[in-house]
């Protein structure tokens, strides 16, 4: 069992009920979706599941097949916003950057036009404010809505660069997709009820990490720095293995993404803000989620980041952090 069968599967099973016949629109839309998962992952470097899906079964092919059929074109790929970015080559605290930016706001910037913005201020409006609860925001992708609460008063935020990078420096390569598996394992056991499915995930979880004393040390010794009573982790979403996995470790741990998998719409369904997985890579290319740090190192419970050398990546940025701060687009629109 795994990511690969899992996929297999759900393809197979999806075009059985989706080819050779006329489709409505919410059809047509979970066959955009489809497509839109494979090409997301090609576009982030994860090329095994278009090739096995092609290879074996021609899916993404009869899938292009059928939008053709009800003259229809699939969902654009999101580009990052920039390739090639220079690094600093200096370290420095990740909260060393949320204040250089946050000074780049205070001095007057124009607010960024990039309409997905109101949705992230929407996501964050949503997530809403709670007593007695630190809010944990993984970094890089939940870089703005940090800032958002920041610019709110909120106390008792927490910016951790937990990402692949964090994962690998720690405890090796492959590591994100051991912490990742029990997700498919679950679903292709039949485990889809959240109550359930949450509880298998992270016993299985426990029992990866128990492998990697280093990174189980790690994230433990995080999480005992936080006094609060509950936790509320925030990230863009996707399979929330990360989240699982601080969840496995805390009881207080609760979290919530911006969407997710379209298979993962029913499990997740009071932990996601939308259905809309077609939307995530315009969350995570935004200029301050995307270019802006790159994980480094962590060391003595802090993370340090390496932050764009290039002045555009920064003005861009601060743009967008304008908007979330103040509400308002380079047009003076309220979002």
């Amino acid at each position: 069992m795994g990511f690969l069968s899992f996929n297999e599967t759900y393809y197979a099973e999806s075009l059985k009920r989706l080819e050779g016949r006329a489709l409505n629109a919410g059809e047509l839309y979970e066959v955009k979706q489809l497509l839109k998962l494979s090409d997301d992952l090609l576009d982030e470097g994860y090329f095994a599941l278009s090739h096995v899906l092609e290879e074996k079964y021609g899916a993404l092919s009869r899938l292009r097949e059928i939008l053709k059929a009800h003259h229809e074109l699939p969902f654009p790929v999101k580009r990052p916003v920039c390739s090639g970015v220079r690094y600093s080559d200096r370290e420095v605290e990740i909260e060393t950057v949320v204040h250089q930016l946050e000074q780049r706001v205070k001095n007057g910037i124009t607010p960024s036009n990039d309409p997905f913005l109101a949705d992230l201020r929407d996501y964050c409006g949503w997530i809403g404010s709670r007593p007695h609860t630190a809010y944990i925001f993984l970094l890089r992708d939940a870089f703005l809505p940090y800032l958002y609460f920041k610019s709110m008063g909120k106390d008792a935020l927490y910016p951790w660069v937990i990402n692949r990078d964090f994962l690998w420096q720690t405890a090796g390569k492959g590591v994100d997709d051991l912490l990742r598996l029990p997700v498919y394992e679950a679903l292709e056991s039949g485990i889809s009820e959240y109550r359930d499915f949450s509880a298998f995930c992270e016993a299985r979880i426990r029992e990866t990490l128990r492998g990697y004393p280093a990174l189980e040390r790690a994230l433990r010794e995080l999480l005992r720095g936080i006094p609060e009573e509950n936790i509320l982790v925030i990230e863009s979403g996707y399979c929330g293995t990360i989240p699982l996995t601080l969840a496995a470790l805390d009881d207080r741990v609760e979290f919530r993404l911006y969407t997710t998998a379209p298979f993962l719409y029913e499990t997740y369904q009071d932990h996601i803000f939308c259905r809309r997985y077609e939307q995530i890579r315009s969350f995570e290319t935004l200029y301050a989620q995307d270019a802006l740090i790159r994980y480094s190192s962590f060391r003595n419970g802090h993370f340090y980041v390496r932050s764009a050398a290039d002045h555009e990546i920064w003005e861009k940025a601060a743009g967008e952090a304008a908007v979330l701060r103040s509400g308002r687009n380079a047009a003076g629109k309220t979002l």
